[in-house]
């Protein structure tokens, strides 16, 4: 192909050129990816070419999907300073901080109202994250009584929590 190159590059290289443009909105970046096509042609003189005009396209198709990737991990929006007083920061606020610890000390008091084997259970499970058959296991009980110690935690902890 490199012997007609130049028949190639008279004959598609305006085309090439408007395709880009029209797609990138840039004119120079659109020279460039042509003489980037024509290149790529030169690189490789030993490809065997049935439809210049396809292969053309699809190797300027190729650079422009790779200039645009690489636009988009270059790009970086830039906000005024004034914006990043609005983020939210990742720590709680005091007010928030003060009334997760108070409804803890509430859950915690609602938990104590338990009968002790009831609490082990509950805390086995809902705070050390054990599962049922773990649970039973280790208080060498079984599943089902896990269960019922947890639908009697569960139930009491609920009917508290709404009678605020």
């Amino acid at each position: 192909m490199t012997g007609d190159l130049k028949i190639a590059f008279d004959a598609h290289g305006p085309e090439l050129r408007r395709y880009l443009r029209y797609r990138l909105r840039d004119s120079h970046m659109a020279s460039d990816l042509v003489q980037d096509t024509f290149l790529r042609v030169i690189e490789r003189p030993e490809t065997r070419v049935d439809d210049v005009r396809a292969y053309l396209y699809t190797i300027a198709r190729n650079l422009l999907l790779n200039h645009k990737k690489q636009e988009a991990r270059r790009r970086t929006d830039s906000v005024p300073h004034e914006w990043l007083g609005d983020i939210a920061a990742d720590a709680p606020t005091p007010e928030d901080a003060a009334d997760a610890r108070l409804q803890l000390e509430r859950l915690q008091r609602f938990i104590s109202e338990l009968p002790a084997r009831t609490q082990q259970i509950f805390v086995l499970n809902r705070v050390d994250g054990l599962t049922q058959s773990e649970v039973a296991r280790a208080l060498s009980i079984s599943e089902s009584s896990v269960q019922k110690h947890l639908a009697m935690a569960i139930q009491h902890v609920t009917q508290r929590l709404r009678t605020r």
